[in-house]
């Protein structure tokens, strides 16, 4: 009897043990997450109609080719004037007739920090870094042409797509842009 409840007793113990022992989980990083973030800065509202322009802005030294800056760049500011369009404002290339600018860059985060993002530009969405992809930051800002000061201001993290076909990218730029932008039309 004493070796019966000796061996429950043994059982019990190795089952209770083997319960408290914990696997760690890897951390599931889905490629496709992105992280938003945007803030109004002056309560200008602009009406549908109204006349924009773009003005890049470029990272003075980046990681990539200068054909590749200028591919990525071009596909944002298609997907910015086709957003606007879309939302009611009209693209014009004379900076001088337009009612609002709208600023953009793109960055990977081996060419600017999250920490310089946010003390040159003031928010920064935190999407955690990751070894397997590439990082990379869409900054956007909407700046009233009458008085040259930010409006609203907003930035979006992903991480790179380097493998996907041309559609396909023009499809996700689209997206990004779309996403960011519903925050500013939000507060418009």
């Amino acid at each position: 009897m004493k070796k019966n409840i000796s061996l429950a007793l043994a059982l019990f113990s190795c089952l209770y043990v083997s319960a408290c022992v914990t696997v760690p989980q890897e951390k599931q990083i889905n490629k496709n997450q992105l992280a938003i973030s945007s803030v109004r800065d002056i309560p200008i509202s602009y009406p549908l109609g109204s006349l924009f322009s773009l003005a890049p802005k470029y990272v003075k030294e980046t990681s990539l080719k200068a054909a590749q800056t200028q591919a990525v760049y071009k596909l944002y500011a298609n997907a910015i004037i086709a957003d606007l369009n879309t939302h009611g404002y009209k693209s014009t290339e004379d900076a001088s007739s337009s009612v609002f600018h709208v600023g953009f860059g793109i960055a990977l985060a081996s060419d600017l920090s999250d920490e310089v993002i946010n003390d040159k530009f003031g928010i920064t969405p935190g999407l955690p870094s990751n070894n397997e992809f590439k990082k990379g930051s869409f900054l956007i800002y909407i700046e009233d042409a009458l008085t040259g000061k930010k409006v609203w201001r907003g930035a979006v993290q992903g991480f790179a797509h380097e493998d996907m076909k041309d559609t396909e990218r023009e499809q996700r730029t689209a997206a990004i842009v779309n996403r960011v932008m519903k925050q500013f039309y939000a507060t418009n």
